[in-house]
């Protein structure tokens, strides 16, 4: 290959790899600002899709002709979806990018293409939410396709990546750590629907003390009704809306989650540094921790303060970020070449 194309060849992967990592911060903006419009209550700020009442532009006084509408809210969730709108380009720009570059061996296609279709699913559950009056399984769907989205393009950065990190792992604990790194990431991934769950249902204010809930260790659990997708709804949606039993299992389900993710996670962090030897697989193992128990301080705080905005954003905040620090770790030990002892 002549230096002209080896030029062409690193400057498009630089290409993509700085435009993957302007999708990844979008993105995690786009979860933080999803998660500030469901905390405000302004999903339903605009009642049509994709316009709102009948117009992309919200006017200055909208409201004065409309008393229905309330711009703060409007506004908010039109942010949202101008956000959301521009990650959507920016995706189908590095989906074009990676056709075009489809013949180097190191610039992945099917990934960009799946980010691609997912953009279309969440825009499709972005327009149920809101004609679904906030249905908790549309919502549900459409929090965890953001994280989805996230973790995604971060993978498709680490491997745009110009300068890939060494690694220097024992070939004998390779399988050990791989397993762990995977099954932490499993568990979180497994949390999140929990938190979405309890979020979409309007459970997280049902307990307000800690570790009790309402005076109880041990409430009566009504797992059907708390757990049946398709059945539970909110006030205005389909679906009956649940009771405080109900909103009291899915509360406390997601605590018995958070404890069993911090066991996992935590025991992963503690394995994988005491078996790595690469210092950056360590490091990463370090962050780990320090996002676990900053996490598992928020929600104990958002119980105790009765969720204060700034903490729970902070909480779903700290959950993309650890879900990228897990997909790190995962993409090193299972996509980088490894040194024998």
């Amino acid at each position: 290959m002549s230096d002209n194309q080896n030029k062409t060849r690193l400057f498009r992967r630089r290409q993509g790899f700085l435009l993957a990592l302007f999708a990844t911060l979008l993105a995690f903006f786009v979860v933080v600002l999803g998660a500030y419009t469901r905390l405000t209550d302004a999903g339903l700020g605009c009642p049509d899709w994709p316009g709102c009442y009948g117009q992309m532009i919200i006017a200055k006084n909208a409201h004065k002709a409309n008393p229905l509408i309330n711009l703060t809210k409007a506004w908010t969730e039109m942010t949202h979806r101008y956000v959301a709108g521009l990650l959507g380009m920016v995706i189908f720009a590095l989906t074009i990018l990676a056709i075009r570059n489809r013949r180097y061996p190191e610039q992945p296609v099917a990934l960009p293409i799946t980010l691609a279709t997912l953009v279309v699913i969440q825009a499709l559950l972005g327009m149920w939410t809101v004609t679904l009056k906030l249905f908790p399984l549309v919502v549900m769907a459409h929090l965890l396709g953001g994280f989805s989205t996230l973790a995604l393009l971060w993978w498709l950065t680490l491997k745009l990546k110009p300068v890939q990190l060494p690694n220097t792992i024992d070939t004998d604990s390779l399988k050990g750590l791989r397993f762990w790194a995977f099954l932490g990431l499993v568990v979180l991934v497994l949390q999140l629907f929990l938190g979405g769950w309890t979020s979409a249902n309007y459970a997280a204010l049902v307990c307000l003390d800690f570790p009790y809930c309402q005076g109880k260790l041990f409430p009566d659990f009504d797992f059907f009704r708390a757990f049946n997708l398709t059945g539970a709804g909110v006030v205005g949606s389909i679906g009956e809306p649940l009771d405080n039993g109900a909103r009291m299992t899915i509360h406390m389900i997601h605590r018995v989650g958070a404890l069993i993710t911090a066991l996992v996670i935590g025991w992963l962090a503690f394995h994988i540094f005491a078996r790595a030897r690469s210092v950056a697989i360590r490091v990463i193992s370090v962050i780990i921790t320090v996002l676990l128990t900053i996490q598992i301080l928020l929600g104990v705080t958002n119980v105790l303060a009765v969720l204060p905005l700034p903490i729970a954003i902070a909480h779903n905040a700290v959950a993309a970020l650890l879900l990228l620090a897990l997909v790190t770790l995962n993409y090193y030990l299972h996509s980088h070449p490894r040194h024998r002892r």
